[in-house]
Protein backbone atom coordinates (compact mmCIF):
# COMPACT_ATOMS: atom_id res chain seq x y z
CA UNK A 1 0.00 0.00 0.00
CA UNK A 2 1.23 3.45 -0.81
CA UNK A 3 2.15 5.82 1.83
CA UNK A 4 0.33 8.73 1.44
CA UNK A 5 0.26 12.50 2.48
CA UNK A 6 -3.23 13.03 3.13
CA UNK A 7 -3.25 9.88 5.16
CA UNK A 8 -0.66 11.55 7.12
CA UNK A 9 -1.99 14.69 7.35
CA UNK A 10 -5.94 13.24 8.55
CA UNK A 11 -3.84 11.15 11.00
CA UNK A 12 -1.96 14.06 12.35
CA UNK A 13 -5.23 16.26 12.55
CA UNK A 14 -7.07 13.83 14.24
CA UNK A 15 -4.39 13.43 16.65
CA UNK A 16 -4.35 17.40 17.48
CA UNK A 17 -7.60 17.33 17.70
CA UNK A 18 -7.47 14.24 20.19
CA UNK A 19 -4.90 15.22 22.67
CA UNK A 20 -6.35 18.45 22.80
CA UNK A 21 -9.56 16.96 24.41
CA UNK A 22 -8.08 14.49 26.12
CA UNK A 23 -7.62 15.44 29.54
CA UNK A 24 -4.53 13.56 30.86
CA UNK A 25 -2.90 14.96 27.51
CA UNK A 26 -3.62 18.51 28.71
CA UNK A 27 -2.51 18.01 32.21
CA UNK A 28 0.55 16.31 31.16
CA UNK A 29 1.41 18.93 28.26
CA UNK A 30 -0.25 22.55 30.08
CA UNK A 31 -1.23 21.83 33.40
CA UNK A 32 2.02 20.15 34.59
CA UNK A 33 4.72 21.93 32.77
CA UNK A 34 3.44 25.10 34.09
CA UNK A 35 2.64 24.86 37.30
CA UNK A 36 6.27 22.63 37.65
CA UNK A 37 8.67 24.57 36.27
CA UNK A 38 7.77 27.62 37.63
CA UNK A 39 7.19 26.38 41.21
CA UNK A 40 10.96 25.06 40.86
CA UNK A 41 11.43 28.45 39.55
CA UNK A 42 10.49 29.96 42.58
CA UNK A 43 12.21 27.84 44.77
CA UNK A 44 15.44 29.02 43.04
CA UNK A 45 14.44 32.26 42.27
CA UNK A 46 16.94 33.56 44.87
CA UNK A 47 20.08 31.93 42.94
CA UNK A 48 23.47 32.66 44.34
CA UNK A 49 22.90 31.68 48.58
CA UNK A 50 23.68 35.26 50.14
CA UNK A 51 23.88 36.33 53.94
CA UNK A 52 23.94 32.77 55.60
CA UNK A 53 23.35 32.44 59.21
CA UNK A 54 26.27 32.16 61.43
CA UNK A 55 27.10 32.56 64.84
CA UNK A 56 30.99 33.83 66.24
CA UNK A 57 32.56 32.71 69.23
CA UNK A 58 35.11 35.73 69.84
CA UNK A 59 37.43 33.97 72.91
CA UNK A 60 40.24 36.88 72.90
CA UNK A 61 38.01 40.08 72.05
CA UNK A 62 41.00 42.16 71.36
CA UNK A 63 41.09 44.40 68.40
CA UNK A 64 42.27 41.65 66.00
CA UNK A 65 39.33 39.84 66.76
CA UNK A 66 36.85 42.41 66.30
CA UNK A 67 38.62 43.36 63.30
CA UNK A 68 38.24 39.66 61.82
CA UNK A 69 34.57 39.64 62.74
CA UNK A 70 33.78 42.85 60.72
CA UNK A 71 35.72 40.82 57.71
CA UNK A 72 32.68 38.50 58.40
CA UNK A 73 30.28 40.99 58.56
CA UNK A 74 31.15 42.94 55.50
CA UNK A 75 31.37 39.66 53.34
CA UNK A 76 28.05 39.24 51.28
CA UNK A 77 28.42 35.19 52.02
CA UNK A 78 27.55 35.73 55.80
CA UNK A 79 25.04 37.08 58.28
CA UNK A 80 25.75 37.32 61.74
CA UNK A 81 22.97 36.10 63.94
CA UNK A 82 24.48 35.41 67.19
CA UNK A 83 27.33 35.81 69.23
CA UNK A 84 28.39 32.67 71.51
CA UNK A 85 30.02 33.24 75.24
CA UNK A 86 31.41 29.36 75.74
CA UNK A 87 32.41 26.54 73.82
CA UNK A 88 29.43 24.72 75.33
CA UNK A 89 27.08 26.82 73.42
CA UNK A 90 28.37 25.45 70.18
CA UNK A 91 26.59 22.22 69.51
CA UNK A 92 23.51 23.44 70.92
CA UNK A 93 23.86 26.60 68.68
CA UNK A 94 23.09 25.24 65.47
CA UNK A 95 19.59 23.33 66.92
CA UNK A 96 18.24 26.43 68.93
CA UNK A 97 19.37 29.61 66.40
CA UNK A 98 19.27 27.75 63.30
CA UNK A 99 22.23 28.55 62.28
CA UNK A 100 24.79 26.99 59.12
CA UNK A 101 28.48 27.75 61.03
CA UNK A 102 30.38 28.79 63.96
CA UNK A 103 33.55 30.76 63.91
CA UNK A 104 35.46 30.38 66.97
CA UNK A 105 38.17 32.81 67.60
CA UNK A 106 40.81 31.23 69.94
CA UNK A 107 42.37 33.29 73.41
CA UNK A 108 45.33 34.74 72.74
CA UNK A 109 44.51 35.76 68.95
CA UNK A 110 45.98 38.76 69.12
CA UNK A 111 49.04 37.95 70.79
CA UNK A 112 49.88 34.64 68.78
CA UNK A 113 49.80 36.85 65.75
CA UNK A 114 51.86 39.42 67.22
CA UNK A 115 54.41 37.13 68.69
CA UNK A 116 54.49 34.87 65.00
CA UNK A 117 52.84 32.15 66.52
CA UNK A 118 50.61 30.31 64.02
CA UNK A 119 47.12 30.64 65.19
CA UNK A 120 43.71 28.76 63.70
CA UNK A 121 40.47 29.96 63.43
CA UNK A 122 37.93 27.16 64.00
CA UNK A 123 35.02 26.70 61.98
CA UNK A 124 32.09 24.37 62.37
CA UNK A 125 29.89 23.96 59.76
CA UNK A 126 26.55 21.85 58.78
CA UNK A 127 27.56 20.03 56.73
CA UNK A 128 24.11 17.95 56.61
CA UNK A 129 23.77 19.87 54.06
CA UNK A 130 26.79 19.97 51.56
CA UNK A 131 25.71 23.21 50.20
CA UNK A 132 26.05 24.84 53.00
CA UNK A 133 29.26 23.11 54.11
CA UNK A 134 31.13 24.11 51.06
CA UNK A 135 29.75 27.08 50.67
CA UNK A 136 31.26 28.32 54.46
CA UNK A 137 34.54 26.67 53.69
CA UNK A 138 35.05 28.56 50.23
CA UNK A 139 34.05 31.62 51.89
CA UNK A 140 35.91 31.41 55.31
CA UNK A 141 39.11 30.54 53.24
CA UNK A 142 38.98 34.04 51.68
CA UNK A 143 38.23 35.98 54.79
CA UNK A 144 41.28 34.50 56.48
CA UNK A 145 43.52 34.68 53.84
CA UNK A 146 42.31 38.47 53.68
CA UNK A 147 43.38 38.92 56.96
CA UNK A 148 46.37 37.02 56.83
CA UNK A 149 47.76 39.11 54.39
CA UNK A 150 46.96 42.39 56.09
CA UNK A 151 48.96 40.85 59.08
CA UNK A 152 52.06 40.30 56.25
CA UNK A 153 51.62 43.82 54.80
CA UNK A 154 51.68 45.31 58.68
CA UNK A 155 54.77 43.57 59.62
CA UNK A 156 56.83 44.31 56.59
CA UNK A 157 55.86 48.21 56.44
CA UNK A 158 57.95 49.17 59.25
CA UNK A 159 60.67 48.15 57.06
CA UNK A 160 60.49 50.71 54.62
CA UNK A 161 59.22 48.48 51.81
CA UNK A 162 56.37 49.68 49.74
CA UNK A 163 53.35 47.14 50.37
CA UNK A 164 52.26 47.60 47.08
CA UNK A 165 55.65 45.78 46.08
CA UNK A 166 55.09 42.66 48.24
CA UNK A 167 52.68 40.55 46.99
CA UNK A 168 55.07 38.36 45.80
CA UNK A 169 56.26 37.77 49.27
CA UNK A 170 52.96 37.92 50.53
CA UNK A 171 51.53 35.16 47.82
CA UNK A 172 54.41 34.15 45.87
CA UNK A 173 52.26 32.40 43.40
CA UNK A 174 49.15 34.29 42.72
CA UNK A 175 46.13 31.39 41.78
CA UNK A 176 44.11 33.04 38.70
CA UNK A 177 41.13 31.65 38.31
CA UNK A 178 38.53 31.99 35.36
CA UNK A 179 35.11 30.03 35.69
CA UNK A 180 33.75 29.20 32.85
CA UNK A 181 30.22 27.97 33.09
CA UNK A 182 27.69 29.57 35.77
CA UNK A 183 30.66 32.16 36.86
CA UNK A 184 27.79 33.64 39.48
CA UNK A 185 27.70 30.23 41.13
CA UNK A 186 23.81 30.59 40.35
CA UNK A 187 21.48 27.80 41.56
CA UNK A 188 18.84 29.40 39.00
CA UNK A 189 21.36 29.19 36.09
CA UNK A 190 22.25 25.53 37.29
CA UNK A 191 19.35 23.50 38.44
CA UNK A 192 16.25 24.98 36.66
CA UNK A 193 17.44 24.05 32.80
CA UNK A 194 18.43 20.48 33.98
CA UNK A 195 15.18 20.60 36.28
CA UNK A 196 13.08 21.47 33.29
CA UNK A 197 15.02 19.35 30.66
CA UNK A 198 14.04 15.90 32.48
CA UNK A 199 10.60 16.95 33.37
CA UNK A 200 10.01 17.66 29.45
CA UNK A 201 11.84 14.59 28.24
CA UNK A 202 9.72 12.29 31.09
CA UNK A 203 6.67 14.08 29.91
CA UNK A 204 7.06 13.57 26.34
CA UNK A 205 7.89 9.71 26.92
CA UNK A 206 4.64 8.86 29.55
CA UNK A 207 2.67 10.55 26.48
CA UNK A 208 3.77 8.55 23.54
CA UNK A 209 3.67 5.34 25.83
CA UNK A 210 0.17 5.73 25.36
CA UNK A 211 -0.30 6.69 21.78
CA UNK A 212 -1.54 2.99 20.73
CA UNK A 213 -2.41 1.47 23.63
CA UNK A 214 -5.20 3.90 24.75
CA UNK A 215 -6.67 3.82 20.89
CA UNK A 216 -7.79 -0.25 21.87
CA UNK A 217 -8.56 1.04 25.08
CA UNK A 218 -10.91 3.82 24.16
CA UNK A 219 -11.94 1.25 21.17
CA UNK A 220 -11.36 4.10 18.80
CA UNK A 221 -8.33 2.31 16.65
CA UNK A 222 -11.03 1.37 13.68
CA UNK A 223 -11.14 4.95 13.12
CA UNK A 224 -7.72 5.92 13.43
CA UNK A 225 -7.39 2.56 10.55
CA UNK A 226 -9.86 3.62 8.68
CA UNK A 227 -8.35 7.57 8.68
CA UNK A 228 -4.94 6.25 7.23
CA UNK A 229 -6.89 3.62 4.78
CA UNK A 230 -4.66 0.96 7.19
CA UNK A 231 -1.22 1.86 6.37
CA UNK A 232 0.56 1.73 9.50
CA UNK A 233 3.25 4.49 8.51
CA UNK A 234 0.71 7.10 8.02
CA UNK A 235 -0.56 6.20 11.47
CA UNK A 236 3.11 6.48 13.37
CA UNK A 237 4.12 9.51 10.91
CA UNK A 238 0.59 11.13 11.85
CA UNK A 239 0.90 10.56 15.22
CA UNK A 240 4.81 11.20 15.44
CA UNK A 241 4.10 14.74 13.85
CA UNK A 242 1.20 15.51 16.26
CA UNK A 243 3.42 14.36 19.12
CA UNK A 244 6.25 16.61 18.25
CA UNK A 245 4.49 19.81 17.61
CA UNK A 246 3.06 19.39 21.35
CA UNK A 247 6.99 18.76 22.59
CA UNK A 248 8.25 21.50 20.39
CA UNK A 249 5.18 23.76 22.25
CA UNK A 250 7.25 22.63 25.48
CA UNK A 251 10.08 23.49 24.59
CA UNK A 252 8.96 27.16 22.99
CA UNK A 253 7.60 27.52 26.75
CA UNK A 254 11.20 26.53 28.57
CA UNK A 255 12.98 28.58 26.04
CA UNK A 256 11.09 31.90 25.33
CA UNK A 257 9.00 32.01 28.77
CA UNK A 258 10.88 29.87 31.35
CA UNK A 259 14.59 31.35 30.77
CA UNK A 260 13.88 34.86 30.27
CA UNK A 261 11.20 35.34 33.32
CA UNK A 262 13.63 33.70 35.38
CA UNK A 263 17.02 35.32 33.66
CA UNK A 264 18.25 32.76 32.93
CA UNK A 265 21.16 32.89 29.78
CA UNK A 266 21.86 30.92 26.78
CA UNK A 267 25.40 31.46 26.01
CA UNK A 268 25.14 28.94 23.03
CA UNK A 269 23.61 29.10 19.65
CA UNK A 270 20.43 28.52 19.96
CA UNK A 271 20.00 26.46 16.62
CA UNK A 272 22.37 23.98 17.82
CA UNK A 273 20.06 24.24 21.17
CA UNK A 274 17.22 23.25 18.98
CA UNK A 275 18.93 20.42 17.33
CA UNK A 276 19.69 18.71 20.05
CA UNK A 277 16.02 19.07 21.88
CA UNK A 278 14.69 17.84 18.58
CA UNK A 279 16.86 14.51 18.80
CA UNK A 280 15.70 14.31 22.63
CA UNK A 281 12.05 14.98 22.37
CA UNK A 282 12.22 12.44 18.77
CA UNK A 283 14.01 9.80 20.38
CA UNK A 284 11.46 9.39 23.26
CA UNK A 285 8.61 10.07 20.91
CA UNK A 286 9.95 6.60 19.06
CA UNK A 287 11.02 4.93 22.41
CA UNK A 288 6.98 5.81 23.87
CA UNK A 289 5.70 4.27 20.53
CA UNK A 290 7.63 1.33 21.07
CA UNK A 291 6.64 0.55 24.59
CA UNK A 292 2.85 1.11 23.97
CA UNK A 293 2.93 -1.53 20.65
CA UNK A 294 4.37 -3.60 22.54
CA UNK A 295 2.50 -3.23 25.71
CA UNK A 296 -1.13 -3.38 24.87
CA UNK A 297 -2.17 -2.77 28.73
CA UNK A 298 -1.95 0.61 28.58
CA UNK A 299 -0.81 0.79 32.75
CA UNK A 300 1.85 -1.22 32.30
CA UNK A 301 3.03 0.63 29.85
CA UNK A 302 2.56 3.75 32.18
CA UNK A 303 4.45 2.24 34.71
CA UNK A 304 7.82 1.31 32.79
CA UNK A 305 7.61 4.73 30.88
CA UNK A 306 7.73 6.07 34.62
CA UNK A 307 9.95 3.25 36.05
CA UNK A 308 12.55 3.92 33.28
CA UNK A 309 12.50 7.90 33.06
CA UNK A 310 12.09 8.52 36.64
CA UNK A 311 16.44 7.82 37.47
CA UNK A 312 17.41 10.33 34.67
CA UNK A 313 18.07 13.37 36.56
CA UNK A 314 19.77 11.28 39.12
CA UNK A 315 21.60 9.08 36.59
CA UNK A 316 22.32 11.88 34.25
CA UNK A 317 25.51 12.98 36.30
CA UNK A 318 23.78 16.43 37.38
CA UNK A 319 24.00 15.98 40.48
CA UNK A 320 27.42 13.29 40.84
CA UNK A 321 29.51 12.74 38.28
CA UNK A 322 28.69 9.61 35.82
CA UNK A 323 32.53 8.51 35.97
CA UNK A 324 32.71 7.98 40.28
CA UNK A 325 29.21 5.84 40.27
CA UNK A 326 29.46 2.04 40.15
CA UNK A 327 29.67 0.75 37.12
CA UNK A 328 26.52 -0.96 36.84
CA UNK A 329 25.26 3.09 37.86
CA UNK A 330 26.97 3.74 35.17
CA UNK A 331 25.84 1.59 32.47
CA UNK A 332 22.21 2.42 33.13
CA UNK A 333 22.44 5.94 33.08
CA UNK A 334 24.13 5.39 29.52
CA UNK A 335 20.86 3.83 28.36
CA UNK A 336 18.83 6.87 28.64
CA UNK A 337 18.98 9.16 26.05
CA UNK A 338 18.96 12.00 28.49
CA UNK A 339 22.13 11.25 29.81
CA UNK A 340 23.75 12.04 26.53
CA UNK A 341 21.24 15.34 25.79
CA UNK A 342 22.43 16.62 29.04
CA UNK A 343 26.18 16.64 28.29
CA UNK A 344 25.69 18.58 24.86
CA UNK A 345 22.94 20.66 26.32
CA UNK A 346 25.39 21.51 29.09
CA UNK A 347 28.46 22.17 26.40
CA UNK A 348 25.58 24.70 24.39
CA UNK A 349 24.00 26.35 26.92
CA UNK A 350 26.72 27.23 29.72
CA UNK A 351 30.11 26.86 28.00
CA UNK A 352 28.80 27.88 24.12
CA UNK A 353 30.95 25.65 22.30
CA UNK A 354 30.72 24.99 18.86
CA UNK A 355 27.95 22.12 17.17
CA UNK A 356 30.81 19.86 15.76
CA UNK A 357 31.84 19.24 19.99
CA UNK A 358 28.24 18.31 20.25
CA UNK A 359 28.40 15.66 17.56
CA UNK A 360 29.14 12.44 19.90
CA UNK A 361 25.53 12.87 21.60
CA UNK A 362 23.76 13.70 18.66
CA UNK A 363 25.21 10.25 17.45
CA UNK A 364 23.86 8.70 20.42
CA UNK A 365 20.42 10.01 20.42
CA UNK A 366 20.02 8.48 16.36
CA UNK A 367 20.74 5.24 18.02
CA UNK A 368 17.79 5.75 20.37
CA UNK A 369 15.91 6.18 17.95
CA UNK A 370 16.96 3.66 15.57
CA UNK A 371 16.02 1.56 19.25
CA UNK A 372 12.71 3.28 19.27
CA UNK A 373 12.11 2.19 15.48
CA UNK A 374 12.96 -1.30 16.16
CA UNK A 375 11.05 -1.18 18.97
CA UNK A 376 7.98 0.21 17.16
CA UNK A 377 8.17 -3.04 14.53
CA UNK A 378 8.57 -5.77 17.42
CA UNK A 379 5.12 -4.27 18.44
CA UNK A 380 4.11 -4.71 15.18
CA UNK A 381 4.72 -7.89 14.69
CA UNK A 382 3.74 -8.76 18.38
CA UNK A 383 0.27 -7.08 17.91
CA UNK A 384 0.00 -7.59 14.75
CA UNK A 385 -3.83 -8.66 14.59
CA UNK A 386 -4.94 -5.89 16.91
CA UNK A 387 -3.24 -3.79 14.63
CA UNK A 388 -4.51 -4.73 11.26
CA UNK A 389 -8.37 -6.04 11.77
CA UNK A 390 -9.53 -5.53 8.67
CA UNK A 391 -7.02 -7.45 6.45
CA UNK A 392 -4.40 -10.13 7.26
CA UNK A 393 -1.83 -8.40 5.73
CA UNK A 394 -0.75 -4.73 5.19
CA UNK A 395 2.75 -2.82 3.47
CA UNK A 396 4.22 -1.35 6.41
Amino acid sequence: MMLSNWSIYRVFKREMLRLAHQKSARNLFVIIPFTTFFLLGAIYFKGALREVPIAVYDNDNSTFSRTYIRLLEASNTFKITHYISSSENIKNAFVENNIEAVFYIPKDFHKNVLKKIPVQVKVYSNSTNIVFGNLVYRSAVQVTQLISGSVVVKRMAPLGIDPSKISGTVLPIPVNTRILGNPQYNYTYYLIPGLAMVLLQMIVFVAASRAFNNEWKKNTYQELFTISKGNILAMILGKYIAYSVYSLGLCGLVLAVLFPFFGIPIYGNIGSLMLLLFLLISANIFLGFGVSLLFKNELIALDLAIIYNSPAFIFSGFTFPIWAMPWFNSMYAQIMPFTHFLTGFLKIYQLNTPIHFIWPEVYKLLIFLLVGFIMILGGLTLNKKLIFPAQKTAAI
